[in-house]
């Protein structure tokens, strides 16, 4: 890998690791508040939501701009960053302890992950894995996207 793509990735995980910190704290934040009204709550949670949007549109649009991981890798960073961090904030924020079960699911949560991107069973099992291309990959969504415009008909709504 060279310097400019291991920027990239640096990038992407900076922005992406920012932007569900921002939001998982946004859903924190106000729980060892006890007597917040709905609208106290709101107030203290919506900020970090917005924040989270924007950041996370930016990690995005850098992850397929230099076609650093695909949707479902996007997913499965996104459940092992949430995991962990609700694992610290728990532990730092709300003062809760974390069990040796929380531990050995965050790794089984990474095997899951290293399964599924190393398609090490299909390999055991001499499953062909197909291979993916960025060709494909457009010529899907253009598929979805003239279905979805057909259903709109021509009254413009579903």
């Amino acid at each position: 890998m060279n310097n400019e793509k291991l920027g990239q990735y640096v990038l992407f995980l900076f922005l992406f690791i920012t932007a569900q910190s921002l939001s998982m704290w946004g859903q924190y934040v106000t729980l060892p508040f006890k007597n917040l009204s709905m609208w106290e709550a709101y107030k203290m949670a919506i900020p970090f939501a917005w924040m989270d949007w924007f950041v996370m549109t930016y990690a995005v649009q850098v992850g397929d701009k230099y076609d650093l991981v695909t949707p479902t890798q996007d997913t499965f960073l996104l459940i092992i960053i949430q995991f962990s961090l609700i694992l610290l904030i728990n532990h730092f924020y709300l003062k809760q302890k974390v069990y040796r079960s929380d531990i050995v699911a965050f790794f089984i949560i990474i095997l899951g992950f290293y399964v599924s991107f190393s398609n090490i069973v299909s390999h055991w099992l001499n499953i062909p894995v197909p291979k993916k291309t960025k060709e494909k990959d457009k010529q899907v969504t253009h598929n979805k996207k003239l279905k979805y415009l057909r259903s709109l008909g021509d009254s413009g709504y579903p």
